[in-house]
């Protein structure tokens, strides 16, 4: 085998490896065959065997290739175009895809044929006296006037012009030919039956046939791809067999394969060849010497041309029409401005390149019922169709609807893609205030269908996904505030503070998107056969958008956002306004389930940062004064920031566990708690929030049995706060600090209640304890907290309950007392609750403390005229009795969950100010836990079921059907479901003592078989007291 030259061999080597392989006689790799002529059917002739011609074209050929592509059989059947360019699945064999889409080698490698140049026209460069060549300039081209107008721009034009005189000047003459008539070169053309008549069609004006027609050269056939030579010759020869039969046939046989050819050809096809056949007649006039000028006779042909000519097909008309029927006079009157001398290069105008500075045309009123296109303000508004906005506002850079003001959707989607930053974050910023609207229901009635669909469906979590990770601050602070706007529903977190202290009013169902709404959803989209497959896989291998399509919460998280705002929130380091907007974000996120409260604590330095820069035990004092301007965040306590571990605590015993005693919050917890709101060095109301948010989770953790030793290190701090009530109550109502003074109160009482309820069960769990031996496994160790450590605090909250209830009469300050009224009230039921069970408790004190309570409060309370209005509140305000009130928003999204309190709920309704549900059920709670200790004191509560408003709210509450259970609904109907618990729970024990209960048993019966079917998960304990207690009772059975 002959070995490839290396380099440093000199041409000698290079002949001797010649001479080697010649002798050798092997066959070469590559063999150069001349192209067979197709026309005299001569084969490939190798070069040994036909020395090649001298205009002939080389051809390589690869060996094992064959000429032609191989057949498919059977051919794949057509798919969608995008689908498999576009989507790829991680479990496809990389070899299966390639065998699938390979093509055959010989569609890229077949024969390489050189290319013939040897018709290319070469000019040589006329030689100057310059040095150098000149370089051209458009000025030296004389300008005529006349600009054309529809694509090419005076530079263009003038290029062009110089080229045309350069071939014209270059090119060699060409033969002198005479055209008879102009319909020889032109198949597929039909004359008039006047031309016709007079003139045949192949017959000349002179009537010399022979001479003119026989020296016709080809017009569409040139030969030019066979070769300079032989190509030229074959194409007379076929226009000399052309003419040859044209002489034999008649004047009707000509037509009537005229007519044939214009209804078998593309009409495209007929109009090119008219085109070719002007286009070289005019070009060979220009090259004919002595020819008069275009004016004259080149006019005159044109006008026989178009006279005599008309191209038929398909039922349409083609006039051939001339360059000079193109252009247009451009005058200064047509201009939407007046060129002025000293403006540069305005010598000659395009009327086309103006177009754009002319003033927009009024937009005009559409009388149709069709949809428009929506288009918005910078400020996110909806403008009207017909609305005339001054441009000076920014709201015309559009191309689409120009006369318009706003942008549309799609252009906000492609200008948030834009290389210019100042684009990219105003598009964001109104992207963010679009949606924000959209929430609030503002385009309900203006706009078909969902916005906040269609933009979910358009990739608008992914586009705030991308723009997360641009390098800008002020990109990131609108993709964030977008986010924030497409997440986050202030209105709900606000609702859920306040109903914190309801009776269970911590615990709250997971924020995380219902499975029939997805499979509702599949099956209107037609998407099942991604997600109905055998062995379904897991959300971890389902791709981002297919996860985010059904929750948009964990498809978030698949993209690793968590790791991106710890970033921005650790080293980006961004303004006070998008700190506050992450930490809001992070909130929504730890709603959503337990998983996602994992995933935030596994994601690394994240909750460390939180706490370490908006969480620190000393920051500095100078923020707190009222002219100081925040401009950084970090290193400052944040409410914010307290409320997001709150939230976390809630999400599980583990979670707070981890957060208590791996991140320190223990001390950060007595450090907001033992100072007062007043002389923490910030703002008032920052800091009452901040003391609040420290309650609340140390209320959460407390009802977990956890972080309890605070308590006997904290206990001088909750007396004196204790102690202060009756003045809070008293003197500080004017004060604009008073709702948050309330809620402070309010979490402090929740607090205490948590820590009672964990106390109560110290006594029982350290008796376990003792009587356990060693075999009986692990046991629940006691909280360090006792009994008697709490006990002394009830008499703080009865003189609290006594000073509170006797404001009830005035509603403004009723209102603004009821949620630290209904605390207090619930403190009361838990520690009556566990008071009995304590063995270090004389039941005879606990009896007669239950006693003075409900003669010197309660009784009292029931008999105020405040509270049969109270009463008769339960039903306009229930949610079974007025199903609307649940109803979702008009933009609710499935994957989104919300509680559906955008724009704040109305007044009557549940959840409204003046709804009686949370204090109501909290005094029945208290009923219950008295009744059960003293049951002498049954009798004296006989007045509850009597009140006509709660009759009346039981009569029309059962035979409705509840509403539909969405996240909104459920979270109300739960707190529903409570009362409706207690007043058959305090039927239950009437029903055997009080002789004239048998009026209500079989309302109250029937009350009871409809909540049981209606119980929501997590009370299957009401249901069992139910079943056991009432549902089977004969004192209820009518």
């Amino acid at each position: 085998m002959l070995s490839r030259p290396k380099p440093g061999e000199s041409e000698a080597d290079l002949l001797r490896f010649q001479n080697q392989f010649l002798a050798a006689k092997t066959s070469p790799a590559v063999k150069v065959v001349r192209k067979a002529d197709k026309r005299s059917g001569a084969g490939d002739c190798v070069e040994e065997e036909t020395p090649p011609l001298h205009n002939s074209k080389d051809v390589v050929i690869l060996d094992d290739f064959p000429d032609a592509l191989p057949t498919l059989s059977p051919a794949p059947p057509k798919k969608f175009k995008f689908k498999n360019t576009s989507v790829h699945f991680e479990d496809e064999d990389p070899e299966e895809r390639l065998e699938h889409h390979d093509r055959h080698i010989t569609a890229v490698f077949s024969k390489i044929i050189e290319r013939d140049t040897s018709t290319a026209a070469v000019t040589m460069p006329r030689p100057t006296g310059d040095p150098f060549p000149r370089a051209f300039h458009r000025s030296e081209i004389k300008n005529e006037g006349k600009v054309e107008s529809g694509g090419k721009s005076i530079f263009a034009q003038k290029i062009a012009a110089k080229r045309a005189a350069e071939k014209s000047v270059t090119a060699p003459p060409a033969v002198e030919t005479r055209h008879t008539h102009k319909s020889l070169a032109v198949p597929g053309v039909t004359c008039s039956p006047d031309s016709t008549e007079k003139e045949p069609l192949h017959s000349a004006k002179n009537g010399k046939v022979g001479e003119d027609v026989s020296t016709l050269r080809p017009r569409i056939i040139t030969g030019e791809g066979l070769g300079s030579l032989g190509g030229e010759q074959e194409a007379l020869a076929i226009h000399k067999e052309n003419l040859q039969k044209l002489r034999s046939m008649t004047q009707e046989e000509i037509l009537q394969e005229q007519r044939k050819l214009l209804v078998e050809l593309d009409p495209s096809l007929v109009a090119f060849l008219t085109s070719r056949h002007g286009v070289d007649e005019d070009q060979e006039r220009r090259e004919k010497p002595g020819h008069p000028e275009v004016g004259t006779e080149s006019q005159h042909d044109a006008e026989e041309t178009s006279e005599g000519f008309s191209v038929e097909a398909s039922g349409t008309e083609v006039s051939v029409k001339t360059e000079e029927d193109k252009k247009m006079e451009i005058t200064e009157v047509d201009l939407p401005i007046k060129p002025r001398k000293e403006w540069i290069h305005m010598d000659n105008l395009e009327l086309d390149k103006l177009q754009w500075i002319k003033d927009l045309p009024r937009p005009r009123q559409r009388r149709t019922k069709k949809g428009m296109q929506a288009r918005f303000s910078l400020k996110g508004e909806l403008i009207p169709p017909d609305a005339d906005l001054p441009t000076h506002l920014g709201l015309h850079h559009h191309g689409e609807e120009a006369e318009r003001a706003g942008y549309s959707l799609q252009e906000l989607f492609h200008l948030c893609r834009s290389h210019v930053i100042q684009q990219r974050t105003l598009a964001l910023q109104v992207l963010g205030r679009i949606v924000q609207k959209a929430k609030a229901g503002e385009f309900a009635s203006s706009l078909k269908g969902s916005v906040l669909r269609l933009l979910l469906d358009a990739g608008f979590l992914f586009l705030l996904r991308f723009s997360l990770d641009d390098t800008v601050d002020n990109v990131i602070a609108a993709s964030v505030r977008a986010l924030h706007a497409l997440l986050v529903s202030p209105e709900d977190e606000e609702y859920l503070d306040q109903t914190f202290s309801w009776y269970q009013g911590m615990a709250v169902f997971p924020f995380t998107p219902n499975n029939e709404e997805e499979e509702e959803e599949d099956e209107e989209e037609e998407i099942t056969s991604v997600r109905k497959t055998e062995g379904k896989k897991s959300d971890e291998n389902k791709p981002d958008p297919v996860v985010a399509r059904y929750d948009v919460i964990k498809g978030l998280l698949k993209t690793q956002i968590l790791h991106r705002l710890r970033y921005i929130l650790e080293v980006v380091r961004p303004v006070p306004a998008v700190v506050l907007d992450i930490l809001d974000i992070l909130t929504r996120v730890a709603r959503h389930s337990s998983e996602a409260c994992s995933q935030l604590l596994a994601c690394p330095r994240l909750i460390e940062t939180i706490i370490r820069e908006f969480l620190p035990t000393q920051w500095d004092p100078q923020v707190a004064d009222p002219g100081h301007l925040l401009t950084s965040l970090h290193g400052v306590a944040c409410a914010t920031a307290m409320k997001l571990i709150r939230v976390l605590a809630s999400g599980g015993r583990n979670a707070a566990a981890r957060l208590l005693n791996k991140c320190e919050l223990k001390s950060r917890l007595s450090r907001f708690i033992a100072e007062d709101p007043q002389d923490l060095p910030l703002c008032r109301e920052e800091s009452i929030r901040l003391s609040t948010e420290a309650f609340r989770l140390w209320a959460v953790a407390a009802g977990y049995g956890q972080s309890c030793e605070l308590y006997r290190d904290l206990y001088p701090v909750l007396v004196k706060i204790l102690q202060s009530l009756p003045h809070l109550l008293s003197e500080c109502q004017e004060e604009p600090t008073f709702p948050l003074d309330i809620q402070r109160a309010t979490a402090v009482v929740t607090l205490l209640t948590h820590v009672t309820q964990t106390a109560g069960y110290t006594a029982e769990l350290q008796a376990q304890l003792s009587s356990s031996g060693p075999g009986e496994g692990e046991q629940i160790p006691p909280p360090p907290v006792n009994w008697s450590q709490v006990s002394g605090l009830r008499p703080f909250l009865e003189t609290n309950l006594r000073q509170s209830i006797q404001e009830i009469s005035q509603m403004e300050t009723w209102q603004a007392l009821q949620p630290l009224t209904t605390a207090s009230i619930i403190y009361l039921g838990v520690y009556y609750g566990l008071c009995s069970r304590q063995p270090s408790i004389n039941p005879v004190d606990c009896l007669e403390e239950v006693e003075c309570l409900t003669s010197e409060v309660l009784l009292p309370l029931l008999s105020q005229p405040a509270m049969h209005s109270m009463w008769d509140l339960l039903r306009p305000c229930s949610a079974l009795c007025n199903p609307l009130s649940c109803s979702p928003t008009p933009e609710r999204v499935p994957s989104i969950v919300s509680l559906s309190c955008t724009g704040g709920k109305p007044l009557m309704s549940l959840a409204g100010s003046k709804s009686p549900f949370p204090f109501l059920t909290a005094l029945l709670f208290l009923t219950n836990n008295i009744t059960h200790i003293h049951k002498g004191l049954v009798s004296k509560y006989t007045s509850v079921l009597d009140f006509k408003g709660l009759k009346d709210y039981l009569l029309h509450s059962w035979p409705t059907s509840p509403p539909s259970i969405t996240p909104s609904s459920a979270w109300i109907l739960r707190h529903e479901y409570h009362l409706q618990y207690f007043v058959l729970a305090l039927a239950q024990k009437m029903a055997g003592t009080c002789p004239d209960y048998t009026q209500h048993a079989s309302l109250h019966h029937c009350v009871a078989m409809a909540l049981l079917s209606r119980l929501l998960p997590g009370s299957e304990h009401l249901a069992h007291e139910l079943l056991l207690g009432v549902a089977f009772n004969p004192e209820f059975i009518p």
